[in-house]
């Protein structure tokens, strides 16, 4: 059995020329790939304005809206004693708010209650903006807001 006693010598090249074209198809991918055009954003337009048109599309809101509900179930209306925690149907709340809805149709009104709170009594004010047809309805998400 003959053994080799010195080790190969010949230096095998590496061919890149396969992997410089495969950069350059990468490089010209992204090239074309990459959005060079200016936003429509960014454009400076100067739009005219109609004066008779902004005036006509003013929106008249009323004040903030907010229905608060205590853990006893009373139920306020910007401060004020609107339903009795007896009244699953809330008939005064409902005409309210329908008023409301006929008088400014984008209005949104903000629910409030307490960590303690029934959620049948928040559901039951959902149901009477429901019945009023409003739709915008917001609940407060920071904890400091909620009331005591």
């Amino acid at each position: 059995m003959k053994f080799k006693s010195e080790p190969d010598n010949d230096v095998r090249d590496m061919d890149i020329s396969s992997m410089s074209d495969v950069v350059f198809q990468l490089l010209i991918f992204f090239l074309v790939a990459t959005n060079i055009q200016q936003e429509e954003s960014q454009l400076k337009v100067a739009i005219p304005v109609d004066q008779q048109a902004t005036e006509a599309q003013a929106v008249d809101l009323a004040e903030e809206v907010v229905i608060d509900i205590y853990d006893n179930g009373e139920v306020y209306w910007n401060g004020q004693y609107v339903d009795s925690p007896d009244s699953v149907d809330m008939p005064e709340l409902k005409n309210i708010l329908y008023e409301l809805k006929q008088a400014y149709p984008n209005q949104a009104v903000v629910i409030r209650g307490q960590r303690e709170t029934q959620h049948q009594r928040i559901v039951a004010v959902l149901n009477a903006c429901a019945y009023a047809g409003i739709d915008q309805i917001t609940f407060p998400s920071d904890p400091s807001i909620y009331i005591d």
